[in-house]
């Protein structure tokens, strides 16, 4: 999709975000070291964000939104990012990595 899609008499949607995409970003920041078994590969890593996200109920804000963008992490959503990881490295989409 280009800008102009989220573009509706004359108003841009386009800076609309799920408030969860950086919180799990931050996550897996956090997270991914906890299993070294993991592998960080591109496919893995958008495996686990895209599980993560679906598994969190969708709240919608602006960019320029009063909503702290700084809220507090609970401990439920570690867990849902956790599951994610370990699900995704138990049944990644592509061969080990060290396959011959």
């Amino acid at each position: 999709m280009n800008a102009e899609d989220y573009i509706i008499g004359g108003i841009s949607l386009g800076d609309i975000r799920n408030k969860y995409e950086i919180i799990v970003i931050r996550l897996m920041k956090e997270l991914t070291p906890e299993f070294p078994e993991f592998d960080n590969c591109p496919i893995c890593l958008e495996d686990v964000y895209a599980l993560s996200l679906s598994r969190i109920p969708s709240t919608y804000i602006s960019n320029d939104s009063l909503i702290d963008k700084e809220e507090e992490i609970d401990d439920s959503l570690r867990e849902i990012v956790r599951y994610a990881i370990f699900q995704v490295m138990s049944k990644p989409k592509h061969k080990p990595l060290n396959a011959s």
